[in-house]
């Protein structure tokens, strides 16, 4: 199929012999410009190829990012333990300041990676083993009124 708005290389506009003859003439209103060249664009189908993907989305040389999963850990354990710390559960909360604990060294071999969220760990863990105790308390030592 052709382009038709590329020029007849066979001569004109449909007349035989191979002189072109003027374009017609447009009957009524303004005179229309001519339509804008485009590129041809490629043989085949579809749309232009992307170009591969690779599995890095960055140039060579940049470092991808590294996060602390000991203190994500830690914070998420600390939530728990403050939620379920009515029940006993909050004893979980020595796993966690482990947790944290082990997050905050592993920060300061990341550059600091995580610091904050051990930090924050630590210190729902901690509030949840005090809130734990003082369950026990309440519940074992003081007497049934």
């Amino acid at each position: 199929m052709s382009n038709p708005y590329q020029p007849d290389p066979y001569g004109g506009y449909g007349q035989a012999g191979g002189r072109p003859g003027p374009p017609p003439q447009q009957p009524y209103g303004y005179p229309q410009a001519p339509p804008p060249a485009q590129p041809q664009p490629p043989y085949g189908y579809g749309y232009p190829q992307q170009p591969p993907h690779t599995s890095h989305p960055y140039p060579p040389g940049v470092p991808m990012a590294v996060n602390n999963s000991l203190a994500t850990a830690s914070v998420v354990v600390g939530f728990l333990a403050i939620l379920l710390s009515c029940w006993f559960v909050g004893l979980v909360g020595v796993v966690g300041v482990g947790l944290g604990v082990s997050g905050l060294k592993r920060s300061a071999q990341l550059g600091g990676t995580g610091r904050t969220a051990a930090i924050g760990g630590i210190a729902l863990n901690s509030l949840a083993l005090l809130i734990s105790i003082a369950v026990v308390v309440l519940y074992f030592v003081v007497p049934d009124a």
